[in-house]
């Protein structure tokens, strides 16, 4: 039986006629796969196994592993404020654990009194929307602006009577070594509380009214109706934006480049790759750099695997399935 026979027999006109569409649908993020993850990430691979020549090495493999405890650097790269890898690592996971773990619970409650429609929801909205509306580098610039020396935070802080050392008094909490992380914590944390609010709102829209009707006759309260009934109904949605930032959890960048540039022991990963490539780029060194920056980037993805697909495991299974 020929294929084209094969095809009648198993399908009929109108699924024979809607092959052609899903055969394109899914060629286009393919192809794009290929091009645009596969052949630029397949370069950056053996990048990583190439020395400054372009001879086979394992010697930026060692070198990562070596400059996790600080045994070695890049002391070529001048720019680039050298903190052992393993620190810097250390404070991207934190960072990441606080903005996409522990702010998970607030943004679904606030994005769920939005959907309640509480008083002037619409302008409450908007309100947290605007983070995410504005490009990062003018977020970036607004907020050094409310943390330098002459903006509101400081300001605030003294009227209130609050200690402050002379150093942030006179340069703001970015270029205090007790104050910088600590203050990137919090300029990345605040609008991720409402990280989810677009995303999340249209799950809960897509709740059955009837639910919250039934809910309300068995004298359900808020609490209870949020963790009882609307949770477990957008947790797949949940767990979708969970695994996308599980792929992130080693190279979260937190816009520490734009803060502080690594400067005060605020350096992260994403922030460290890009001011060690940049800074190859602009160098005047005569050969190929680029094989311990990508080294970096092969030991990471290795990592990130295992704990995405751990991360997937539990997700999954940590609240049940609800169909409707």
């Amino acid at each position: 039986m020929s294929f084209k026979e094969r095809l009648k027999k198993n399908y009929n006109l109108e699924d024979r006629h809607a092959i052609p569409f899903c055969l394109i649908m899914i060629g286009i993020p393919f192809v794009f796969f290929l091009v645009f993850w596969l052949y630029v990430n397949l370069d950056s691979i053996l990048l990583a196994f190439q020395d400054d020549y372009g001879n086979f090495t394992f010697d930026n493999i060692v070198k990562v592993f070596k400059t996790f405890t600080g045994e070695e650097d890049e002391l070529y790269i001048k720019s680039v404020p050298m903190q052992p890898l393993g620190s810097i690592l250390g404070r991207t996971v934190l960072l990441w654990f606080l903005v996409n773990v522990v702010c998970v619970l607030p943004s679904m409650l606030s994005s769920y009194i939005l959907y309640k429609k509480i008083f002037g929801h619409y302008v409450f909205r908007m309100i947290f929307m605007i983070p995410s509306i504005l490009a990062g580098i003018v977020w970036v610039a607004i907020m050094k602006k409310m943390v330098d020396p002459t903006g509101p935070v400081i300001a605030i802080a003294k009227s209130l009577g609050m200690s402050i050392s002379d150093e942030v008094a006179t340069s703001g909490l970015l270029v205090s070594l007790d104050t910088s992380f600590a203050t990137i914590v919090v300029l990345n944390v605040l609008p991720h509380i409402v990280g989810f609010n677009i995303i999340i709102s249209g799950a809960y829209a897509r709740i059955p009214g009837e639910l919250f009707e039934v809910g309300r006759l068995e004298g359900v309260g808020f609490i209870h109706e949020f963790f009882r009934v609307s949770v477990p109904l957008v947790w797949p949605t949940v767990v979708v934006c969970m695994i996308g930032n599980l792929a992130t959890v080693f190279t979260f960048d937190g816009q520490v480049y734009l803060y502080t540039e690594l400067q005060y022991n605020t350096g992260t990963i994403g922030a460290y790759l890009y001011l060690l490539t940049a800074s190859i780029s602009n160098s005047n060194l005569q050969v190929n750099s680029y094989g311990y920056p990508a080294a970096v980037g092969v030991v990471l993805t290795a990592m990130t695997i295992p704990v995405v697909l751990i991360g997937k495991y539990g997700l999954e299974r940590a609240v049940e399935p609800v169909e409707y």
